[in-house]
């Protein structure tokens, strides 16, 4: 976002009517009413997603992936499991960084014992060397799971673009990319309950920097 656009939005901001208590809790219960409607359509979304049907993935012993612990097969990295959750980053051979927007998607990965409990396991896969992830991984502080695909590349090609895969009992799974990520996101959904918001104009994930850059004067 352009100074000019983030300071005529926060003057817009401070504009914001005053009202009394009454008239406050009149117009919070109208949204309230909203936010309640607009959960369970959330919820129903949910449900749909569950029912997605699956592809079937033909030969998937042809994954192969570099993890510290050696070269891994698709089923290895369900560690057990009967979900995996593979996020698929743009970090290719060579460059120092990974994309912004996967970036600050990675960021709000959770502690992983709480989805390893429900039966699921969770890698980022990148086309870089594993040398090259575990540097990244290391500048930024993730703990995750992230291994290379740089064996399977062709097998991998939607690794080009940002976005979840969803596989489930080896072999069969969706793709949740486009949409079904911003629900990972916290600081947006934090920054939506404040009178500021996003403080943004239409895809602004890329305008955040990386966790490391804040406060370094570029």
């Amino acid at each position: 976002m352009s100074p000019a656009k983030s300071e005529k939005m926060n003057s817009k901001e401070k504009t914001k009517k005053i009202v009394d208590a009454d008239e406050y809790q009149q117009a919070r219960t109208h949204l309230l009413k909203q936010e309640k409607e607009a959960t369970q359509l959330l919820q129903s979304l949910a449900a749909a997603r569950r029912e997605l049907p699956m592809v079937q993935i033909p030969n998937p012993d042809r994954f192969k992936f570099d993890t510290p612990e050696g070269e891994k097969s698709l089923v290895d990295i369900f560690d057990g499991r009967d979900q995996l959750i593979i996020y698929h980053f743009m970090l290719g051979p060579g460059e120092h960084a990974g994309c912004v927007g996967c970036s600050f998607c990675m960021d709000h990965i959770p502690t992983l014992e709480h989805l390893r409990s429900r039966n699921t396991s969770f890698a980022a896969v990148a086309t870089a060397p594993l040398s090259e992830i575990t540097t990244y991984r290391t500048r930024m502080g993730w703990k995750f799971p992230f291994y290379s695909s740089a064996k399977t590349h062709e097998a991998w090609k939607e690794a080009e673009q940002a976005g979840e895969t969803v596989t489930w009992k080896p072999g069969n799974g969706y793709d949740t990319s486009d949409r079904g990520l911003e629900s990972i996101l916290s600081t947006y959904h934090l920054l939506d309950m404040t009178p500021m918001g996003r403080q943004e104009v239409g895809n602004g994930m890329g305008k955040f920097s990386l966790n490391d850059e804040y406060g370094v004067k570029k």
